[in-house]
């Protein structure tokens, strides 16, 4: 028996899992060496050096079945020499690379889940798409002319088809190779400029090592944890045969202790980037450094959390951009907002994997938004509403049972996630006798009652305010006012024409995308708007 596998036998986590965490902080020592030896040397000699030390790490965590992102690297640059910057090699390269994951998925998956080739491989999948699309984007652009790509394609379009090394390099990069994020090879490319690490403003090591502490932090909560409520819980005879009580009470404990695994995962990797200098972001208002160009999770947003689109738009942030920008947006030929959805949300949950319980967790999520949408677009009109909220008392009482709403529900739509296969889900489910579906499914029945209680909506008169005042608003700036972090939302109006859908299609600032709780499931953005970047950039100030 190894080293590694006693190690992991000892503290009860599997061998493969503990490989991963190595894996991924050997980036630590790796990037410290790189930024005092290597970072000033030729694109050439730094593109190897990503290259050799990520081949080798993965090879260490996965074995030989490094090989199958060698044949998806060698198999994508093939494909960009023979058709270039092309649509037909935009085709080509995302059937092969997301065919060659579904088959991965095929052979690969059992009831649980599989730390193996196809969780690098799930994230380089995209990768390879995503530099397809940006070799495309460069090609209509010097064609064309670059005021005929959107701001998004302009920000990541390349011109010259990567070399060989170079998407080795990228694609091995440490710090993005295991459970990313993902980095653009527009800003990888600046990123191994010899100049790069001399630009920076300021050191990015306090950050960095802020990050991993962080991290580590998350993975002390799921390893202890872990040991009391185990991912599977739910689907135990002590589950069953506990008191309902009980266990609505254990299960927002539970689903912590498995949520903190996928943070510590990203926080140690967004760690590995900010040392490096990858994730710089520019310099924000009052001489503020971004260093959150690569995060994956918001954690301060996260935790406190008062309504489930907070929890969706601060996790697997990075992924969601990615979505976005290659998928969603690029299907507005179809001329439908509902019919781009409809498609980004299939790729998805096929991107997950084949087990039922993704498929399920995408339903609950929908669910969940869906019936909290309603209640608070109820909740902003109404008059009283608005009456209340002048008392900072109430608006307080209000901040605590959004959380406590996001606290005790999240568990019940992760349930699905957390077990995959429906043999699991069910029993745990009629364990806690259908309460979320009996919950959201029953809404249409008393959702009259709330608008009675609640007195409606306000007089056109009063309705017609400036931007910033309406209740949910003001219960937001009055948060804001006491020291948390802010919120600005709108809600926007339905566009009835095939027109105006394109225009929200195109422009990035007019869209909200929220997705998928775990890899990015992207929800219908009519009644929410994106953070500004004033908020965006207090909140990055307050968070860890």
């Amino acid at each position: 028996m190894s080293v590694v596998a006693t190690a992991a036998a000892a503290i009860g986590a599997s061998e493969a899992g503990l490989r991963l965490i190595l894996g991924q902080l050997l980036g630590y020592p790796l990037l410290l060496f790189y930024r005092q030896k290597i970072a000033s040397q030729q694109a050439t000699v730094q593109h190897l050096y990503f290259f050799l030390t990520g081949l080798l790490a993965g090879w260490w965590v996965i074995g030989g079945d490094v090989k199958h992102s060698l044949y998806a690297i060698m198999t994508t640059y093939m494909i960009l020499v023979v058709a270039g910057g092309t649509f037909t090699s935009v085709v080509v390269s995302f059937v092969f690379n997301f065919g060659y994951l579904l088959v991965g998925y095929y052979f690969t998956e059992s009831e649980g889940y599989d730390i193996c080739w196809t969780m690098p491989h799930c994230v380089l999948s995209l990768r390879l798409i995503g530099l397809t699309f940006d070799c495309y984007d460069g090609e209509r652009g010097k064609r064309d002319g670059a005021e005929t790509l959107s701001k998004d394609q302009q920000k990541s379009a390349i011109e010259e088809t990567p070399s060989l090394l170079e998407m080795l390099s990228h694609c091995f990069f440490i710090g993005g190779y295991f459970v990313g994020p993902q980095i653009q090879m527009k800003k990888f490319r600046e990123f191994v400029s010899p100049t790069y690490q001399e630009s920076l403003p300021g050191s990015p090591l306090p950050y960095g090592f802020k990050r991993l502490g962080l991290g580590l932090c998350y993975m002390v909560v799921h390893v202890v944890g872990s040991m009391y409520l185990p991912a599977d819980w739910p689907a135990s005879d002590s589950f069953y045969n506990s008191w309902l009580l009980t266990k609505m009470v254990f299960l927002p404990i539970w689903c912590r202790f498995i949520l903190a695994k996928y943070i510590f995962a990203w926080l140690i990797a967004e760690g590995v980037c900010v040392i490096s200098g990858l994730s710089f972001n520019g310099v924000k208002e009052g001489g503020f450094i971004d260093w959150k160009g690569c995060a994956n999770v918001k954690v301060g947003r996260l935790e406190s959390s008062t309504k489930f689109g907070h929890v969706i738009e601060s996790f697997n942030i990075n992924t969601n951009n990615w979505v976005a920008v290659y998928v969603y947006k690029r299907l507005k030929f179809m001329g439908s907002r509902t019919i781009s959805q409809v498609t980004t949300l299939i790729f998805l949950a096929v991107w997950h994997g084949l087990h039922s319980g993704y498929y399920l967790t995408f339903f609950n999520e929908f669910l969940t938004v869906k019936v909290e949408r309603e209640f608070l677009a109820i909740w902003s009109r109404s008059a009283k509403v608005e009456k209340w909220l002048e008392d900072p008392q109430i608006v307080l009482a209000c901040k605590i049972l959004g959380w406590c709403w996001v606290f005790f529900i999240l568990p019940h739509c992760f349930i699905s996630f957390a077990l995959l296969t429906y043999n699991k889900i069910l029993p745990a489910y009629f364990s806690t006798y259908f309460f979320m579906y009996v919950l959201f499914f029953t809404w249409p029945l008393w959702k009259g009652a709330v608008k009675d209680f609640l007195g409606g909506p306000k007089k056109e008169k009063e309705e017609k305010r400036p931007p910033g005042s309406s209740n949910m608003e003001k219960i937001e700036e009055t948060v804001e006012e006491s020291g948390d972090i802010p919120i600005k939302e709108d809600i926007q109006e339905k566009e009835d024409t095939h027109e105006k859908e394109e225009d929200i299609h195109e422009k990035n600032e007019n869209i909200s995308m929220e997705f998928d709780l775990i890899k990015g499931h992207e929800i219908d953005p009519e009644l929410e708007k994106d953070l500004t970047e004033d908020a965006e950039s207090k909140e990055d100030k307050k968070d860890v």
